[in-house]
């Protein structure tokens, strides 16, 4: 009787961590699915600079934030910790102030143009913090991790982002 209960206690607690290994590999193939959307979203962005500030390339750019947030929220929640969700809301807050002054003005300001300049500088920032916080590297290259490194380097730059957008009238 004491074989049996062994061998099913044996059998119960590899069967449990087949099922906890599977659920965590899935995890992190999502994970790392948003992560590669996120990055290669805003690569896009800067790839796509023309130098010329008009208002299709600032919707344009609008959109794809809208895309990142939503990946974003993915990473978040499969990390247990939303880090990138507050940094692209205040990136598209700044995208929607540069649409609401062309609104206003019907064209660019100069410091519309800064603000742009900002952005894309920002998200230059951005994407090596992404790489440094989420990713770890081992024999085979860089593969996303599901415990966040470097955290207090990205709560920083958001912080420092936030108080720029609290700027913005």
């Amino acid at each position: 009787m004491i074989v049996l209960f062994i061998g099913l206690t044996n059998m119960f607690n590899n069967y449990r961590y087949k099922v906890d290994h599977g659920m965590k590999m899935t995890v992190e193939s999502i994970a790392g699915h948003s992560l590669f959307m996120v990055r290669s979203t805003y690569d896009s962005i800067l790839e796509n600079e023309t130098g010329t500030l008009t208002i299709e390339h600032i919707r344009e750019i609008h959109t794809k934030l809208s895309v990142i947030e939503a990946y974003s929220d993915t990473v978040g929640r499969s990390v247990n910790t939303q880090l990138l969700t507050p940094i692209t809301k205040d990136l598209k807050t700044i995208s929607e102030n540069m649409q609401q002054s062309y609104i206003e003005n019907k064209q660019f300001t100069e410091a519309d143009g800064t603000k742009y300049q900002t952005l894309l500088k920002k998200i230059t920032a951005l994407i090596p913090l992404i790489d440094k916080v989420y990713y770890v590297s081992d024999r085979y290259g860089p593969k996303v991790t599901l415990n966040v490194n470097h955290k207090e380097e990205l709560v920083k730059f958001r912080e420092t982002l936030k108080k720029y957008v609290s700027t913005l009238k």
